[in-house]
């Protein structure tokens, strides 16, 4: 370990948030984008609105919750977890998430594998699970493995949801469901109807640390569902709005360009003009939105719902997030 991350001025881990000094050292120009990026969404708002005259449904969101009970679960509609329930991949430890996840007064409940939640991938099943066929009883959860559901809910409206639990390879074979850079099992795999998407992994660039999928977000721009809800990076957690325009086009081509750190980038050279189109996006956009729209606008909103405090192990404090569609 480093001086400068004994110091605590460099993370120990790309699973970190960066500091500042990561970010100056890794690219000054990406750093800016990335936080002009974030006030622009916030002046942009939440384009996530429910029907006018129908009942709104409320979505509860976790993730990650690796062996723990979350003792405060709002109530809601629906109830969706990403993945990473577990730590050992058992399917005795993971028979013990889906009976506290059944007891949740929730109407509806879904569950989709995280990388860590080996049982559900035969692949990567544990040697005693295997050789002693050991099942899980979902007791009456939804599990998705890119497999499609429309559910029904009060004021007769109805929700279109994909879940899937490829994740980009991170570890060894007992991980399940990985794949690898040239892989893509995105690729035209999320229907087109979709509305709200439930993956473990993040799409790159968003709420991901710089960790998600190039490929899962290629898929997304072309379905673009209403709600895109993921775990997998803890440190990511939050709330993102997205509205599939020039703005978000060009911050994800900055985000994507090699990092070159602060002395090629501070020199002149192209990737320069692509900070300025985004600069330039990001300001028409805000006018746009609040003097041509009155400060509505279509777009969706994507949620990185882990539970887990970064990497400490534990719970955040805070509660699980919830949205209304």
């Amino acid at each position: 370990m480093g001086l400068l991350v004994k110091l605590g001025l460099r993370r120990p881990l790309e699973w970190e948030r960066p500091t500042v000094l990561d970010w100056l050292l890794d690219s000054p120009l990406q750093a800016l984008v990335f936080h002009v990026y974030l006030i622009v969404l916030w002046l942009r708002g939440n384009p996530l609105k429910s029907p006018r005259n129908k009942q709104p449904i409320k979505i509860v969101l976790l993730s990650d919750t690796h062996e723990s009970i979350v003792n405060d679960v709002p109530d809601g509609d629906l109830l969706i977890h990403c993945g990473d329930m577990v730590n050992d991949g058992t399917a005795a430890s993971i028979q013990k998430q889906v009976d506290w996840l059944a007891a949740l007064p929730h109407h509806h409940k879904i569950v989709v594998c995280g990388n860590h939640d080996s049982w559900f991938d035969i692949n990567a099943r544990t040697e005693e699970d295997a050789l002693g066929h050991r099942a899980v009883d979902m007791k009456g959860l939804h599990y998705l493995e890119r497999k499609s559901i429309t559910l029904a809910f009060k004021g007769g409206r109805k929700l279109n949801i994909y879940g899937a639990p490829d994740v980009p390879k991170c570890g060894g074979p007992e991980n399940a469901f990985q794949y690898t850079s040239p892989q893509n099992p995105w690729d035209n795999k999320i229907p087109i109807d979709t509305e709200i998407l439930i993956t473990h992994t993040p799409p790159q660039h968003h709420l991901d640390l710089g960790l998600g999928c190039p490929n899962l977000l290629k898929e997304i721009w072309r379905k673009k569902p209403k709600l895109h809800v993921f775990g997998h990076v803890h440190w990511g957690r939050g709330v993102q709005p997205v509205f599939w325009d020039e703005c978000q086009r060009s911050y994800e081509k900055v985000m994507s360009s090699p990092k070159r750190g602060p002395i090629l980038d501070m020199l002149p050279h192209k990737g320069w003009l692509d900070v300025l189109w985004f600069l330039w996006y990001g300001f028409t956009s805000v006018l746009w939105h609040w003097i041509m729209l009155g400060g509505a606008a279509n777009g969706s909103v994507m949620v990185n719902a882990a539970m887990q405090h970064g990497t400490s192990g534990k719970l955040t404090n805070r509660r699980p997030i919830t949205v209304e569609i």
